[in-house]
């Protein structure tokens, strides 16, 4: 025996644990027997024993209590019960009460956090892996939520010591791949774990296959999601039994063929979880997290990389998510291709337990900022709204509810009609209403929810976030002329699961509720991957009463082509949607792509062929595509994302001039110039016909004139060839149809005018 038990407790001989204990605590200990065979076989199993209420030591008899004064015992009771807290329970010593609200958290292996964990991996190699691993699988056993551990525990081997868990070396192949890829979910995280505990895997077991003349293995032996593993509780209603049943379904070695292996030998399966344990599984996980304090927020700056506008015939949306916390502790500017997106999504604020929000520095892009950048090059604005621990907010009683949405509707409002601070949306009043830009610094919401998985299958979560959805649609459709986004991020491991929040029930029901219905000649501007696209969403079932657009945005997990596969079987095989439902919401999902950042360096070309394949399957099968954070030439594979994002979505339409990208950016100054030059110019050609005084000036007139008239033209043929609100007119026969009609309104007044006869 290997470990303590508590005081007071032995192991007899014939292996009966016996004694009282005397301490409460956590005690493990691993047992090992050995059986008299030639090789000895022997079996290892860890205990893990909580004591919660031990039998008091031995101790000298104290005096009895003394006697209360008569005085004492004859106070009267008071009118109050006393209601105050007098005991805890071991479960609730061990909660942790987060801050309101939580701070963003996201997951990224730096190299000094790879070093630690390297370190720590060396320092423990004499500790078995799989022990802690058993360990953790004894600890679900004490809550009566485990089954026996020895259909998933590894054979008697015939080794010495036990086997342990990955070696230095193989922990390496698997962690560094991920260094600096920052992830938005430690679901998403944990995902990415696995996909390298599968990748190393297959390399490995398959070299050896190559070795020994065996057939190669295409995949792991897993559930069909990699996050399945995590919450067996969601199969149904999370009864023991249930639970029991899930984890039993996990794929194992017949015990007829693990019996026939040779002495030193391994399940293959066995082989695969001992590369990734969950208790190591969690600890990666845990020195991964970092929080982003709001206090460290800094204004976010962007300037264009040599781009222009965003280019308005693109079929997909394709999202940038811009945390923060992206710009770092600098004020440098961040160089962003605004014409490789359509929509960029700033992350955040923050939803506090009374429906207000928490706002970093900076959100407000005062003075134009960064959101005057991102509006000039024709790229939508979405303001993420951030939570994660749900709760205090699934404890609300339905008028402590209904008190919470109210607040948060109030400010979801207000931070809606933020308008540009800027002098140029002063001046934009000035313009035509129908050639004005949107003077709203955001025209879209994207509700960042991350719930756990006991959450998003809790009741409780799926009312408050159908609620609080349903809120934010009354919000923008109070708006009514005005065009919106609304986005949701969905953990995609929980993509339609219908014992969460999640389910595609829920999720068509958001939708019907805030677009309105498709009809013919509908040019509200939507991407549509084709003409049918349109026709999904053209029955009476969707009831919004202004243009609103839902997406669906899934964080997909790096190295594996796996996600995005489950992504879309996910909706090809669930029994909630059928015909044009489903092919709606498989057009309003978005798969979130995570890329490495840190110092400048191009994508190995293995990952860049994942890459393209990734984006390939995406654009055919999605909605649009997203990029967890925005990638950035100069940072990390940026570079490398941009060129593939380019050749994929965006090579094979009608690119701007090198003249219009700088145009575009500029077509605000250059309407109101346009705007200035014809008041001027035609206050100028009145005065000249009407006032005598003025046609007597000559040629001095006449040369200003001409001048503003090829000044008016100039900047006329920059707006017409350049502004992207005039792309409709281009491609139309609308300027034709004019041209024609004023050389034949020209010609007929030159024919029909009356001559007369010089003196």
């Amino acid at each position: 025996m290997d470990g303590a038990l508590p005081p007071g407790m032995f192991l007899e001989e014939d292996g009966v644990l016996a004694g009282t204990p005397t301490a409460t605590g956590t005690f493990r200990f691993l047992l090992t027997v050995r059986d008299a065979s030639r090789p000895p076989h022997l079996d290892q199993a860890m205990y893990v024993l909580r004591v919660v209420d031990p039998k008091p030591a031995a101790a000298t008899p104290s005096a009895a209590p003394a006697t209360k004064p008569a005085a004492a015992a004859a106070r009267p009771a008071k009118s109050r019960p006393d209601n105050t807290l007098k005991s805890v329970t071991e479960d609730q010593t061990n909660l942790t009460v987060p801050r309101d609200p939580p701070l963003p958290m996201t997951y990224v292996l730096t190299a000094a956090k790879l070093e630690t964990i390297f370190k720590n991996a060396e320092a423990s190699m004499g500790e078995s892996l799989m022990t802690a691993a058993n360990a953790a699988n004894a600890a679900d056993a004490t809550d009566g939520t485990a089954v026996a551990n020895e259909a998933s525990a590894p054979r008697p081997l015939a080794v010495k010591p036990p086997v342990l868990g990955p070696t230095l070396d193989q922990l390496r192949e698997m962690l560094t791949p991920l260094q600096d890829v920052e992830h938005p979910t430690r679901a998403v995280f944990q995902d990415s774990l696995r996909a390298r505990q599968c990748e190393y895997f297959l390399r490995h077991v398959n070299a050896l296959a190559l070795e020994q003349h065996k057939d190669a293995i295409r995949r792991c032996p897993r559930r069909e999601d990699l996050a399945e593993t995590d919450r067996p509780h969601l199969a149904a209603s999370g009864s023991a039994a249930t639970v029991k049943a899930t984890k039993a379904a996990k794929p194992t070695t017949p015990t007829a063929s693990t019996s026939t292996l040779a002495p030193g030998s391994l399940p293959v399966m066995t082989f695969l979880d001992m590369l990734m344990p969950p208790h190591l599984l969690e600890e990666i996980t845990d020195v991964a997290g970092t929080e982003h304090p709001l206090s460290q927020a800094r204004p976010l700056r962007l300037k264009p990389d040599g781009c222009g506008c965003s280019l308005q015939d693109i079929e997909n949306d394709v999202f940038g998510f811009l945390p923060y916390w992206m710009g770092g502790e600098t004020d440098a500017p961040i160089p962003v291709r605004f014409d490789k997106f359509t929509r960029l999504q700033y992350m955040g604020v923050l939803l506090r337990n009374n429906g207000e929000y928490l706002r970093p520095t900076g959100w407000d892009s005062p003075g134009g900022g960064f959101a005057r950048r991102v509006d000039q090059h024709g790229v939508g604005l979405d303001l993420v709204l951030y939570r994660r621990d749900f709760r205090a907010l699934m404890r609300l009683t339905d008028e402590e509810r209904k008190t919470v949405l109210d607040t948060t509707a109030a400010q979801v409002g207000e931070m809606l009609d933020l308008r540009h601070g800027d002098l140029q949306g002063g001046l934009e009043a000035l313009l035509p209403p129908g050639w004005r830009e949107e003077a709203h610094v955001y025209d879209g919401l994207t509700v960042f929810f991350e719930p756990t998985d006991d959450e998003a299958a809790d009741p409780r979560f799926e009312q408050f976030l159908l609620a609080y959805l349903h809120r934010l649609t009354e919000t923008m459709q109070a708006r009514g002329t005005r065009a919106f986004h609304l986005n949701l991020v969905i953990p995609q491991h929980l993509l339609g699961e219908t014992s969460t929040a999640f389910r595609f029930r829920n999720l068509l029901a958001i939708m019907k509720a805030a677009e309105r219905q498709r009809g013919v000649g509908d040019d509200s501007g939507r991407k549509e991957r084709s003409a049918a696209a349109a026709t999904y969403k053209s029955s009476p079932d969707y009831v919004g009463t202004s243009d609103i657009t839902v997406s669906f945005l899934a964080p997909l997990g790096t190295g594996s082509d796996i996600g995005k596969m489950q992504l879309r079987s996910r909706t090809d095989f669930n029994d909630e949607l059928a015909g044009q439902d489903r092919m709606a919401v498989l057009g309003s999902v978005v798969p979130v792509l995570l890329h490495p950042g840190g110092k400048p360096e191009a994508l190995a070309p293995e990952e860049q062929e994942s890459l393209d394949r990734d984006l390939v399957y995406i654009g055919w099968s999605f909605g649009g595509v997203a990029l967890w954070p925005l990638p950035v030439a100069g940072l990390g594979a940026g570079e490398s994302v941009l060129t593939a994002l380019d050749h994929r979505f965006w090579s094979f339409l009608d690119q701007d001039t090198s003249f219009c990208r700088i145009v575009c950016p500029m077509r605000m100054p250059l309407r109101l110039a346009l705007e200035a030059l014809m008041v001027l110019v035609g206050t100028a050609l009145l005065v000249y016909g009407w006032n005598c005084r003025v046609r007597r000036m000559g040629s001095v007139i006449l040369m200003g004139l001409w001048a503003g008239a090829i000044a008016t033209l100039a900047v006329a043929f920059a707006i017409f060839s350049c502004d992207p609100s005039l792309n409709e007119l281009r491609k139309g026969n609308t300027l034709l149809v004019a041209i024609i009609l004023i050389l034949v309104v020209g010609g007929l007044v030159v024919t029909f005018k009356p001559r007369v006869e010089p003196p």
